[in-house]
């Protein structure tokens, strides 16, 4: 007679929100891609030659005041763990962990299930994509004159 075998659920190791939080909150966009790159102050940006392409004129920009950085040359862009990733080419986890030491943080962890893990990943991939989308179309809004222009007559059209 056969038995059936139950499978046993395997649960995944997961970097608390608190950690994560703590990590973001303390990370310093300049500071961490300056780890990598050498940055000079410009305004209240820094600029460099971008690590992700060749080039011979800085087209790659920090903003400490949002976050993030923009290579205007590639357009690769994000913030210091995106860099991190990017450049490393390192997962979420393991970017998580590498600036969690640069800063001393203790990383605390938790056991979740798989399929928990699953629904925690499509999460953060949509908080990450929101994150992009909202840096790109502030920019757009603010620098671009089809974005002054569209979105200066819609917010005066609205009364904003």
């Amino acid at each position: 007679m056969l038995r059936s075998i139950h499978a046993v659920p395997y649960f995944y190791a997961v970097i608390t929100k608190e950690t994560i939080d703590r990590i973001m909150e303390t990370a310093r966009v300049e500071e961490v891609v300056g780890d990598f790159v050498s940055l000079k102050k410009r305004g209240s940006n820094y600029i460099g030659l971008c690590p992700f392409h060749n080039e011979k004129t800085p087209s790659f920009n920090v903003s400490p005041s949002k976050g993030i950085y923009k290579c205007f040359g590639c357009g690769k862009a994000g913030n210091a763990v995106g860099f991190v990733m990017e450049h490393e080419r390192f997962t979420y986890r393991e970017a998580l962990k590498f600036i969690a030491k640069r800063y001393n943080i203790e990383v605390e962890e938790t056991q979740r299930s798989e399929e928990q893990v699953q629904q925690d990943t499509v999460r953060e991939s949509l908080y990450i994509i929101n994150g992009f989308a909202q840096n790109y179309f502030h920019e757009f809004l603010l620098q671009a004159d089809e974005g002054r222009n569209i979105g200066g007559s819609y917010f005066r059209e609205r009364g904003l």
